[in-house]
């Protein structure tokens, strides 16, 4: 975990800046941070309660990210730990402009390494049937189905429960 005095500093993630146009920086999520993580929410449809990145921040604070390129927020996760020993990913989004650039990998393989020094042995997300693009991000990273939620969103889809361990 990040000590304090870096909590809304940036941390270089140790990728090779090459790979992108310009950097990419993993950090906590700060209060600075919420009208673009809420603008990147409704750009993906996400749809949830401010209340809800809030919360986030104020409870889950070690696990809550965002990606910044550029200095602009490219994306966000919001993370806890569900159980003793399991983390949750409750919401992953990437900017819809900065997708396909492995921000959404980077901002997942953070936060389960979060979980893992937290003390998780595994972790679990929730995905939409149809959403394709994120059923392979996270089986690439070794997420596998473990269920099937019929229903599950306020718009009647489905969602595919997924587990790995760490």
């Amino acid at each position: 975990m990040w000590p304090e005095e870096q909590a809304c500093g940036r941390l270089r993630d140790g990728i090779d800046g090459t790979v992108f146009q310009q950097s990419l920086v993993i950090r906590k999520l700060c209060p600075g941070d919420m009208d673009a993580a809420l603008e990147i929410d409704r750009e993906v449809f996400g749809g949830y309660d401010p209340a809800i990145f809030t919360a986030f921040y104020e409870y889950h604070a070690h696990s809550t990210l965002v990606a910044e390129m550029g200095g602009n927020v490219a994306g966000f996760v919001l993370g806890f730990k569900h159980r003793p020993f399991e983390g949750r990913i409750f919401w992953l989004a990437v900017k819809p402009g900065y997708q396909s650039r492995g921000i959404g990998t980077r901002l997942l393989l953070e936060t389960l390494r979060i979980f893992r020094q937290m003390g998780a042995l595994s972790a679990t997300l929730e995905v939409r049937v149809s959403n394709k693009k994120a059923h392979s991000l996270y089986s690439t990273l070794g997420f596998q189905m473990t269920g099937i939620f019929p229903g599950y969103y306020s718009d009647g889809e489905a969602a595919i429960l997924m587990k790995r361990r760490l």
